[in-house]
């Protein structure tokens, strides 16, 4: 029950700033939409698979990217207060917890994002397999 008030507390605190919001929503969806099709263009140059099995990997690029990023610098701004809970009583486990499952809401966040993208640019949503394997 604590680990999800902190988490709650920890999502609060990274809602606060509007620049975090912003990134992991902007930068997820500018590098589907900007990168995705000349990463596409450089796999065919390159000899291998192009399209949208490329572009579909992109948008897990991004928000694999953003996503560490955001938990890298919630975890480093957090790190005086943590260590302050902890001397208070917290069981670091329960600590640990809350970070990891902030982390996941804000990688859900970036995915969404990327994932919008994606289905906005390249049309993924009509055939969602199509993109995730090679034709053959």
């Amino acid at each position: 029950m604590r680990t999800a008030l902190f988490e709650r507390r920890f999502l609060a605190e990274a809602a606060r700033t509007p620049v975090n919001l912003l990134v992991l929503i902007l930068v997820p969806v500018v590098f589907v939409v900007v990168a995705a099709r000349p990463l596409a263009d450089a796999a065919e140059l390159l000899g291998g698979p192009g399209g949208p099995a490329v572009q579909t990997a992109t948008a897990g690029w991004a928000a694999g990217f953003i996503a560490a990023i955001a938990m890298y610098f919630q975890i480093r701004a957090a790190r005086a207060a943590d260590r302050r809970l902890v001397l208070a009583g917290l069981a670091p486990s329960r600590l640990m917890a809350a970070r990891m499952a902030t982390g996941l809401a804000l990688a859900l966040i970036a995915t969404a994002a990327a994932l919008l993208a994606l289905t906005t640019r390249t049309g993924i949503g009509d055939d969602p397999g199509r993109g995730c394997w090679p034709e053959r």
